[in-house]
């Protein structure tokens, strides 16, 4: 997994690239750890470019809903496509994270 951060107005996208596994967990920690320092009001995280989701893809995406919640930020999934939409939507994670089609 890779990824790029666009800071505006309080509010930080994190635009993921690849595929979001277990093998992305130690970069996903960092990338949460960095973002509940900011001070960020929102986080978006733009799944356009993610091709693949596993379970513990999804893990991570409680992760970073539990550290929303810790640190009162507003947390939205924007764009999933292909299998990453149909595991969010399988697993009813757009009723858990708000989440843009």
């Amino acid at each position: 997994m890779d990824y790029a951060v666009r800071d505006s107005g309080g509010v930080r996208e994190l635009e993921l690239r690849g595929q979001l596994t277990f093998e992305a967990d130690a970069g996903f920690r960092q990338i949460l750890e960095a973002w509940e320092k900011s001070g960020v009001r929102e986080c978006v995280l733009n799944l356009a470019a993610v091709d693949f989701i596993d379970s513990a893809g999804l893990g991570l995406l409680v992760l970073a809903n539990n550290a929303a919640r810790r640190t009162d930020v507003l947390l939205r999934l924007k764009h999933p496509r292909g299998q990453v939409r149909e595991m969010i939507e399988i697993s009813e994670f757009h009723t858990i994270i708000p989440c843009e089609f």
